[in-house]
C-alpha cells in the first residue's frame, strides 16, 4: 500500500475507533447491555468499517472460550494485524480490552471517557502525519516519477 494511502487509513479507523467508543459507552452506560452483546451489536453495523471484524470476533471469543473482555481483546486484534496502525497505535488499543469490563456501570463510563481521550490524541497525531508526511510521500512520488522519465529519454 502506499505509503500516503496508509497514513490516511490509520487517520481514518482511529476516528471510526472514537466513534465506536461513543456508541459502546451509549449501549453499555444507557442502556444497560452487556459487554459481550454490545460487542457483537457494533461488530454487526455497518458503519464500524474496518472495526467490524475484530468486535465480532472478540464477542464471538468471549461467547466460545468463556474469557474475559481483555483476553478476548487480546485474542481478537493478534487475529486481525491487518489495520493500517503503527505498533504504539496497537498497543494502546490492545490495552483498551484490559479495561472493560471489570467495574461497574458508572466506573466503566469513566474508562471509556478516558480512552477516547487517548484515542482522540492519536487521531489527531495521525491527522498531523497525514498533512505532512502525506504530502512529502505524494511529492517524493512524482518527482521518482519525474526522474525516471528523464532517465529514459
Amino acid at each position: 500500500m502506499r505509503l500516503s494511502a496508509r497514513l490516511t487509513e490509520r487517520q481514518r479507523a482511529l476516528q471510526k475507533f472514537i466513534e465506536i467508543l461513543v456508541n459502546l459507552k451509549g449501549q453499555m452506560c444507557g442502556l444497560g447491555i452487556p459487554l459481550v452483546d454490545a460487542f457483537e451489536n457494533i461488530g454487526k453495523e455497518n458503519t464500524s468499517g474496518v472495526w467490524s471484524e475484530i468486535f465480532m470476533r472478540c464477542s464471538g471469543i468471549m461467547r466460545e472460550e468463556h474469557v474475559n473482555a481483555g483476553k478476548a481483546w487480546r485474542k481478537a486484534l493478534e487475529n486481525n494485524r491487518n489495520l493500517c496502525l503503527d505498533e504504539l497505535d496497537y498497543l494502546q488499543i490492545r490495552d483498551f480490552g484490559e479495561r472493560l469490563g471489570k467495574s461497574d456501570r458508572y466506573n466503566q463510563e469513566k474508562v471509556l471517557e478516558l480512552e477516547k481521550e487517548k484515542i482522540s490524541i492519536m487521531e489527531r497525531k495521525a491527522r498531523e502525519d497525514m498533512e505532512t508526511k502525506g504530502k512529502l510521500y505524494r511529492s517524493l512520488g512524482i518527482l521518482t516519477g519525474a526522474e525516471v522519465v528523464v532517465l529514459l529519454i
